[in-house]
């Protein structure tokens, strides 16, 4: 479960952190009124679950109500990074004297707990931490002991004067990691201010659905987001809509789906319509789930099917496509199968109707979906 940034901000302020004078609104009216209550310059922030909004434009900078009015007016109602904006974050602007990165995370390959400190923080901090290593210090946790003082203080030795205050801020971040059973807790940028104040600007967060049953407290599942995305959860999929996107994707792994998604992206042409991972396993029911969901997104062109079954009877899941085919979508669909039943697996896709790519990369799928975009246009 991801919270919105106002969500995240108030567990973090609950932990001792200090986070900016703010108020979520869902009007533009009640934009400018919040604005006056601050009576100072502030940021109005589209509260949407992604990242990237200020490059996106769902971040504005407001000098007066008035102007406050119309960064919510020109936010609320429409979609930031392909998701809907119905509320937004009006908060007082700050001055920065340094940015710090500060961050927790589940270390994929170990299952343990990391403790991530940045030197600098901000929009480009993956940029920045590429091109200057060291400015990003890793510290791997023991599971058991937690944060200690002692590795908070070493992850922030080199921070200068503010090492203290950061390391008592990681101290009270990792309450709300540990306490919340997050996957992530991040504040990028923490900022230092000019008057001394160490301050999260934003926040994200993260927790484990798995883990809801022990949390009661936890809101329920955003009402307002797309409804199908709930249906994939329930399956074991992971289902993303993104607003304006003509190729569905049907994908056997959240790396392949995202190589996938990139691909379709680079070639500048009909843009990805949603994001769709399987889950562990394709079985006939997952799969005919999977491509009716996906037909349901307005303005498709296309349909590709990328997934790679290693031990997965990756046939049961072409006679799921098959079935739905045979319902009467009239959507064109490129498959690249590959692994268990291979060659069963093309049988049953191109007597369906599906053009089949039996080569290994997936450039080859993506063109083929491309040109099957492109006739679609021009028939």
């Amino acid at each position: 479960m991801r919270l919105h940034e106002y969500e995240a901000k108030a567990w973090f302020a609950a932990a001792g952190i200090a986070v900016p004078a703010g108020e979520v609104v869902r009007t533009a009216t009640a934009a400018a009124a919040a604005a006056a209550n601050l009576g100072r310059p502030c940021m109005v922030k589209a509260q949407v679950l992604a990242g990237g909004r200020g490059k996106a434009g769902g971040v504005r900078p407001a000098d007066t109500p008035e102007e406050a009015y119309r960064a919510a007016a020109a936010l609320l109602g429409t979609s930031v990074r392909g998701l809907p904006c119905d509320a937004v974050l009006v908060e007082e602007r700050l001055q920065a004297a340094h940015e710090y990165y500060l961050g927790l995370v589940v270390n994929g390959s170990t299952g343990s707990p990391a403790l991530l400190v940045g030197s600098a923080g901000g929009v480009d901090i993956e940029a920045h931490a590429s091109r200057a290593p060291g400015s990003m210090r890793t510290c791997t946790l023991d599971p058991l002991a937690g944060l200690t003082a002692a590795a908070a203080t070493a992850a922030t030795a080199d921070l200068g004067a503010a090492a203290a205050e950061v390391a008592a801020a990681a101290m009270r971040l990792y309450e709300v990691f540990a306490g919340q059973e997050a996957m992530i807790a991040e504040i990028n940028p923490l900022v230092l201010t000019p008057d001394g104040r160490l301050v999260a600007v934003d926040a994200v967060c993260e927790t484990d659905e798995a883990a809801r049953f022990r949390h009661p407290d936890w809101r329920p599942r955003d009402p307002e987001g797309d409804p199908r995305a709930e249906r994939a959860r329930q399956l074991g999929m992971t289902f993303v809509p993104l607003a304006g996107g003509e190729i569905g994707l049907i994908c056997s792994g959240a790396g392949l789906a995202m190589a996938t998604m990139d691909l379709i992206a680079a070639a500048g042409g009909p843009r990805p319509a949603n994001f769709l991972e399987t889950g562990g396993g394709i079985t006939r029911e997952l799969m005919a789930a999977a491509l009716r969901l996906v037909l349901e997104q307005p303005g498709l062109q296309a349909v590709l099917v990328n997934v790679y079954g290693g031990i997965n009877p990756i046939h049961e899941g072409a006679l799921g496509l098959a079935e739905v085919l045979a319902e009467g979508a009239a959507v064109p669909m490129v498959a690249k199968a590959l692994g268990n039943h291979q060659e069963e697996t093309w049988q049953i896709l191109r007597r369906a109707g599906v053009t089949v790519i039996t080569d290994l990369t997936t450039e080859m799928a993506v063109a083929a979906v491309l040109r099957q975009a492109q006739a679609g246009q021009e028939a």
